[in-house]
């Protein structure tokens, strides 16, 4: 028979310290929002490290990390944490009302412009379920942010350990105003770009080159232009007053380009699409609420991407 280690202290409560001390970035924020003194917390982490044998978190007067043995204690105690409420779930037969919280994390103007809609009807159809949305355009640590599903673009990703699942590309284009285009002659193909005013999105230290494809041909065109920004939202609004040609996402320009405001250029040219990508530190077959939101999420933007495209 299986001897249980019998214990002085709670160590379900003490990893749940310790995972509200990470989400909340320090013992006095995690002190306010649960309502306790510094020094409890600080208590019931020092049991749970010598229990352990390690340490868990690394401070200094302006920081607080996860030391890696505690970075890899942490995602285990959320794995089991979150398989106890999927047990909870099944035992009392909430199928259909499961509860727990998500922490999701996307692209600051994927997350404005597009998944909003989505995560908010996945809100109404989960009434049970704790969102914590998080848009920023960092690259957060899914382990050290406590993140349960990123939703990130890029052309492709690195191998890693984790979950990711490739929903489709959202498809990007070459859009002007007709104010731009009734003072400059209409360039005919990506060629002309070099005679225009182009719009420029900064990323670090990108050379601002627009790249085309055609029946196997490309085009790698070098643009320059006065108008440079790192806000998206920004170059749009100068394309439609008439500053330049604009390299946008679809998505983001769509109302636009149905109004007639925004005309597409070059359309017979493609241009390379970013894939929306979603990933997890964990398989979603291990958690009902993480299966359900990729499984949402993935149908939702599937077939959005596929109604995006042109015909």
């Amino acid at each position: 028979m299986e001897i249980i280690k019998k214990t002085t202290f709670d160590r379900i409560y003490a990893f749940q310290l310790a995972m509200i001390v990470l989400k909340e970035g320090s013992f006095v924020a995690a002190s306010r929002r649960l309502q306790v003194s510094p020094s409890n917390i600080t208590k019931e982490i020092q049991k749970l490290e010598d229990y352990l044998g390690v340490k868990i978190f690394k401070r200094t007067t302006r920081s607080l990390t996860l030391t890696q043995e505690g970075k890899i204690a942490l995602e285990r105690a959320r794995n089991i944490l979150n398989d106890l409420h999927e047990l909870e779930d099944h035992v009392h037969g909430s199928v259909d009302t499961f509860q727990g919280s998500m922490r999701v994390t996307a692209p600051t103007t994927l997350g404005q412009n597009l998944l909003s809609k989505y995560l908010a009807q996945y809100q109404l159809e989960h009434p049970y379920i704790d969102l914590d949305l998080r848009f920023t355009d960092r690259i957060l640590d899914p382990v050290e942010q406590d993140i349960d599903l990123s939703i990130r673009t890029a052309f492709s990703l690195k191998d890693s350990s984790l979950y990711v699942k490739n929903l489709g590309e959202l498809e990007r284009v070459i859009v002007a105003s007709d104010d731009y285009l009734s003072h400059f002659k209409v360039p005919r193909n990506p060629d002309n770009l070099n005679k225009h005013n182009c719009l420029l999105y900064m990323r670090g230290d990108s050379p601002f080159i627009w790249s085309f494809n055609k029946g196997g041909l490309n085009r790698n065109i070098h643009v320059q232009g006065t108008y440079k920004s790192n806000n998206l939202l920004s170059l749009i609004k100068a394309c439609e007053l008439g500053v330049g040609i604009l390299n946008i996402p679809r998505y983001l320009v769509k109302e636009q380009i149905e109004e007639g405001s925004l005309k597409v250029l070059f359309k017979s040219w493609r241009l390379p699409a970013h894939s929306i990508f979603l990933l997890s530190s964990r398989k979603p077959s291990e958690s009902k609420r993480l299966s359900t939101m990729v499984e949402f999420l993935s149908e939702s933007l599937q077939d959005y991407c596929k109604r995006s495209k042109r015909l």
